[in-house]
């Protein structure tokens, strides 16, 4: 016979065997069910966006107003030039296309209507024993004309929502002058078309109407040279004080945006949700 020791080492192993041999039946699909990683949760991916929007702006232009003080002669001499435009509306569109939230692009054209203002001015005072009397003298004038604008921009996407979503946009492209007029005021010299290149920017957002349409808020600025309509330079066979400033205009622009495939995009969102 067996000690007794044996005989309850032994019965001990069987029974611990025989829970343990029960136990893999049940266990087996917990520890597969417990290896199998979570699905990840599916990615909302990009889809590429064709658009067309129409829409009104306002064009604002800073007024440029350089001024120079000199000591000379005896006396001290100011001179300033005064450049701006009269504000006024405008509209415009866009053709859009987007390949990627990082890679885009949108082709502007716009039209407005104001009149460029121009002035110059300047005068010497002499100090007590002059050499030279005080004088001072000023000019000003003004040309009406049609602004034509068109740009080519890269676009990116910003942050958004379902319903919200932004962009900015840097780009170049042309302004084109016509003006209404034929002569300026002062001299009758010709006064004709001009283009003027012009670096654009800007930024927008969306905000989701239906599945085909978005209402657009955006911002967009040009910088550029202010046009001289090719007449010649003031005091040197012009007596029109012309200006051929730097300057930025601001287009602050509300307008209506169509989507292309609009509601298939819609319908396959949908269908992997």
């Amino acid at each position: 016979m067996l000690p007794l020791r044996l005989r309850l080492c032994i019965s001990l192993l069987s029974a611990l065997f025989t829970c343990v041999a029960c136990s893999l039946p049940l266990c087996g699909p917990l520890a597969a069910k417990a290896q199998t990683p979570d699905q990840p949760a599916p990615q909302k991916k990009f889809t590429p966006e064709t658009d067309v929007s129409l829409g009104v702006y306002g064009q604002l232009t800073d007024t440029r107003m350089p001024t120079t003080v000199l000591a000379e002669n005896g006396g001290v001499f100011t001179r300033q030039i005064i450049q701006n435009t009269t504000d006024s509306p405008g509209v415009f569109a866009t053709f859009h296309q987007s390949f990627k939230p990082w890679l885009g692009y949108n082709v502007n054209f716009g039209y407005s209507r104001f009149s460029e203002n121009y002035s110059y001015g300047q005068q010497f005072i002499p100090s007590a024993t002059p050499s030279q009397p005080a004088y001072s003298n000023y000019a000003q004038g003004s040309i009406p004309t049609n602004m034509l604008d068109l740009t080519i921009a890269y676009l990116f996407r910003g942050p958004g929502g379902r319903k919200l979503s932004t962009f900015g946009q840097f780009g170049g492209g042309g302004l084109f002058f016509l003006p209404t007029v034929t002569t300026d005021s002062h001299d009758l010299n010709p006064v004709r078309d001009q283009t003027r290149p012009a670096m654009i920017f800007g930024v927008g957002m969306n905000y989701k109407l239906t599945s085909l349409l978005d209402l657009r808020a955006e911002y967009r600025g040009f910088f550029y040279k202010c046009p001289d309509f090719t007449l010649p330079p003031y005091g040197g066979g012009s007596s029109f004080p012309m200006n051929k400033l730097f300057t930025v205009t601001n287009a602050p622009a509300v307008s209506l945006v169509y989507h292309f495939g609009g509601t298939k995009k819609l319908a396959s969102h949908a269908k992997a949700h």
